[in-house]
């Protein structure tokens, strides 16, 4: 059994910031990615609307999902000086999390912002010095690190799709560290502030809001020009071949580049698997005539026929056609394969 449709792709240039893009073509043989349709930035679909069951989850307009605290490589930084953001003067001028390497953020504190249900995309508190209330858009967009770039609220094909972009997210976040350490040692940043920078005791990429380098000292030849050293970087990072960016990632960036090929071919894969079962299967709305089921993510949930709905324990591991038939006669109509595939991808049914 065969999907009828896959999923529609684009050039990576059309998704992804213009370096980033580059890079990517050139780490693929096929650089085209979903075109996440579900996803509007420019409406979001996770704000309140009349068409939004009641007891949705939504986003405050007042944050959309801005609530996550991107941590900006120093070539990021400086092109986006050169487009003129004021959010990153302001952030420059603060100084907080602010190294050779770029403006930084605590990964522990990102990582609760990022996952917190109740909170993300809801807490003004949390909300992006990036975002530009008035219009709801990013203010550093063309300059937006790997997480903000490949991140999406829904999927076309669910939990297949949200893979693969995560494998994006790998490869890109690996070329963005090795490019900004490219650009501080280009750039003549002393050994002492790289050292400061690479503490024994962290991961190495870049650095945390309690490691990084506030002594202007340390800034060598660049001290008292944070700015100018930003840009300088941009320049740096704009003149390496797509080539020589991957030379620069090393065996990682090899090996992560083989795992997006590999989760994009299975993203193209439209063969249903031979035998399923239940999945991640939770009840979130019920009217006489649908189910508003959850699958692969609380912000993506599905709404099914309960028709439907109520057939799904007829996949209990037996062959996938077995399954189908029983349950169409059961539900007095036919169950169709597109239907079975959606459940599969949004994780509600299983291959076993």
């Amino acid at each position: 059994m065969t999907r009828r449709s896959l999923p529609l792709l684009g050039p990576a240039d059309a998704a992804l910031p213009p370096l980033q893009a580059r890079w990517l073509a050139a780490a693929l043989d096929d650089a085209t990615l979903p075109v996440e349709s579900n996803a509007t930035c420019d409406d979001c679909a996770m704000l309140a609307d009349p068409s939004v069951p009641a007891g949705s989850l939504v986003f405050s307009p007042a944050t959309r999902c801005c609530t996550y605290l991107p941590t900006l490589a120093n070539f990021l930084v400086g092109g986006a000086l050169r487009d003129g953001s004021a959010s990153v003067r302001r952030r420059l001028a603060e100084g907080v999390a602010l190294s050779p390497l770029g403006l930084g953020a605590d990964a522990a504190v990102l990582l609760a912002e990022h996952t917190d249900r109740e909170r993300f995309g809801r807490d003004p508190s949390l909300r992006c010095p990036h975002y530009e209330a008035a219009s709801g858009r990013c203010g550093v967009w063309a300059w937006r690190e790997a997480t903000c770039a490949t991140w999406f609220c829904k999927h076309t094909r669910g939990e297949r799709s949200k893979a693969l972009w995560n494998r994006v997210q790998q490869l890109l976040a690996r070329l963005e560290r090795a490019v900004a350490w490219h650009c501080a040692l280009a750039l003549d940043v002393p050994p002492a502030a790289l050292a400061r920078m690479a503490p024994l005791d962290t991961p190495h990429g870049l650095p945390r809001a309690d490691v990084v380098v506030r002594d202007d000292a340390l800034w060598g030849r660049w001290t008292g020009d944070a700015e100018g050293f930003f840009r300088a970087c941009t320049a740096v990072a704009e003149a390496l071949s797509a080539a020589e960016v991957l030379a620069l990632g090393g065996s990682e960036a090899r090996a992560l580049a083989a795992t997006v090929r590999l989760a994009r071919a299975q993203l193209l894969d439209d063969a249903l698997p031979a035998r399923v079962m239940l999945g991640r299967a939770e009840l979130v709305g019920l009217t006489a005539t649908s189910v508003r089921v959850q699958g692969y993510s609380h912000l993506d949930p599905l709404v099914l026929p309960r028709v439907l709905f109520d057939q799904l324990h007829h996949f209990d591991g037996r062959p996938t056609e077995e399954a189908r038939a029983d349950a169409s006669a059961a539900a007095g109509e036919e169950v169709p394969i597109d239907a079975l595939a959606m459940l599969v991808d949004f994780g509600v049914l299983r291959g076993t």
